[in-house]
């Protein structure tokens, strides 16, 4: 065994899987995996261990494209790196060289760094510089768009620098992580110092790569995924025009791949079909909801031929997105059911959504905050459809067919948000401010329309605590909406009631009316805890409220 003294390199297959070398030649990690262990590659770094399949056969990959153009490098008196060194790259400064967090009130945290300047040759951002935030998408939201294997991604961009697909996916990535968990606004945050690029850098990388790479006309899977995370980065800094063009070019791209297809998946590994069948679920659940929010067409199709979405119990997909998809096939089967039986059609889904056992045994907070608000806004969507297709009454039997259920939908949403820390609502970002604003808007409007069900305590707290609750939580979201708050101002203007300052964490669902002065609305408030900051962003367009 041959000790390589006096040298930083690790071996290629160590920095491929970014795990510390010993410098040995082989080195101790080579010989455990029965590797062949080179040093054809400069510069290499350490990280996330692994290995995966894809990563060992990246490995080889590597290791053959090297030994190949090996002796023209070896001509070559340049030094340079196939990723971080490289002339290609750049890596960029830390964080505290960036310009400062823009003050509350002008936009998402990182909507006030300026773009870089532009060079005359375009440089690309080092994959050292990309792998913190793929790190932290992995951590929070790979459970939210379980679509993107961060490693194998890494891998793609260790072993081939010029690889433009894969450089647009992660940069993509990289954008909607940042707005998405509002990275930049965590001073605390134990990451601090890494994330030093602004989602709009990304942004413009991820577009640039793409554009370089000629899209449209090679549609492949990578480029589908590399426009649904521009949508995603769209829709939480506000611009939901260019956000609705993402998300039609990603389902544009399913349809041309054969997503929606059952031959499509035949003579395939089970692995890559449940991966691909995620990318279809995941595009689905997205437009329905999307479309219900900004008044726009579906383009996907429920595809029941299709095969099923399961669990491997490999890590690869949550319970919490499996129940996510059954929600939303719930919802897309009554919205598209035969109108001579569509009240059966509601009645049967406002049952079904009623059953929350499975929602509330979740233990990742993150997933039960989503799921639980999104089913208790689809029940608030379909009450709104019954408007239009069958006749509500001020009293049911059904509740679903009663002016009375948006403060049943209100009490059941409050009563998941005590359970809840108030930053797992605004990690989903815009969407989340928007399903709760739906269900305080018909709340508000069946106060206005229906005045003499305001007194009604059956519910455990009167309509008028609901609303004022919920007002005072949306109202107290970091980089809300202003048009939300206004817009319930005007209402509870309406109803003689005022949004009360916001705080910090929901408490005193089950204190009783009597405790209060006559006419005093109960809210339930966040508890003192830290300063919050609220810049400004705008958030979808709101679903249309009742007609009185």
């Amino acid at each position: 065994m041959a000790q390589r003294k006096g040298t930083r390199r690790a071996c290629d297959p160590c920095s491929v899987r970014k795990v510390r070398c010993d410098g040995n030649q082989p080195c101790a990690r080579c010989r455990t995996a029965n590797w062949d262990c080179t040093y054809l590659k400069m510069h290499g770094k350490s990280g996330p261990k692994g290995p995966r399949r894809t990563t060992e056969a990246a490995i080889r990959r590597f290791q053959e494209s090297s030994r190949s153009d090996l002796s023209q490098r070896a001509n070559s008196d340049s030094d340079t790196s196939l990723e971080d060194g490289s002339p290609s790259t750049i890596d960029f400064p830390p964080s505290d060289q960036l310009p400062p967090i823009s003050e509350p009130g002008f936009g998402w945290p990182d909507a006030a760094y300026p773009p870089l300047q532009a060079h005359r040759n375009p440089q690309k951002i080092s994959t050292s510089t990309i792998s913190p935030y793929l790190d932290t998408f992995q951590a929070r939201g790979y459970a939210i768009w379980p679509v993107v294997d961060t490693e194998s991604l890494l891998a793609r961009l260790l072993t081939n620098p010029d690889d433009l697909e894969a450089y647009a996916l992660a940069t993509a990535v990289c954008a909607a992580t940042i707005t998405q968990f509002q990275i930049d606004a965590e001073p605390g945050s134990p990451v601090e110092g890494h994330f030093r690029v602004s989602s709009a850098v990304f942004d413009s990388e991820a577009k640039r790569a793409r554009e370089e790479s000629d899209h449209s006309e090679h549609v492949t899977v990578t480029s589908l995924l590399s426009a649904f995370f521009l949508h995603v980065y769209a829709a939480n800094i506000g611009r939901m025009s260019t956000s609705t063009v993402y998300l039609g070019e990603a389902i544009t791209k399913a349809h041309m791949i054969g997503l929606h297809k059952p031959l499509y998946y035949q003579n395939m590994e089970v692995e890559r079909v449940q991966y691909n069948v995620r990318i279809y679920w995941l595009l689905f659940i997205t437009e329905r909801a999307h479309s219900i929010q900004n008044d726009v067409p579906t383009m996907l199709k429920r595809s029941p031929d299709i095969p099923q979405l399961e669990d491997l119990n490999d890590g690869s997909v949550t319970p919490a997105f499996i129940h996510l998809c059954r929600l939303f096939n719930i919802l897309d089967a009554t919205l598209t059911a035969d109108p001579a039986g569509a009240r059966r059609a509601l009645a049967l889904a406002q049952q079904q959504l009623d059953d929350d056992q499975t929602t509330r045994s979740l233990e990742n907070v993150l997933q039960r905050a989503d799921i639980s608000m999104t089913q208790q806004w689809m029940r608030i969507f379909l009450w709104q459809h019954a408007l239009r297709v069958t006749n509500l009454r001020s009293s049911d039997q059904e509740d679903g067919f009663s002016f009375s259920f948006p403060a049943k939908v209100a009490q059941n949403a409050l009563s998941f948000l005590c359970t809840l820390p108030k930053e797992s609502l605004e990690a989903h970002g815009p969407g989340m401010e928007s399903k709760l604003f739906d269900i305080a808007n018909s709340l508000a409007d069946v106060m206005i329309c229906v005045p003499s069900l305001n007194q009604d305590t059956d519910f455990g707290m009167g309509p008028r605590d609901l609303i004022h609750s919920l007002s005072s939580l949306l109202g107290s979201f970091r980089g809300g909406n202003p048009a939300v708050t206004s817009i319930l101002q005007e209402k509870l203007t309406t109803l003689g009631l005022a949004i009360s300052s916001p705080q910090k964490r929901l408490t005193d669902l089950s204190s009783s009316e009597d405790e209060r002065e006559e006419g005093t609305p109960r809210s339930l408030t966040w508890s003192d805890g830290g300063g919050w900051t609220s810049p400004v962003v705008p958030v979808s367009p709101t679903f249309p409220g009742i007609m009185c």
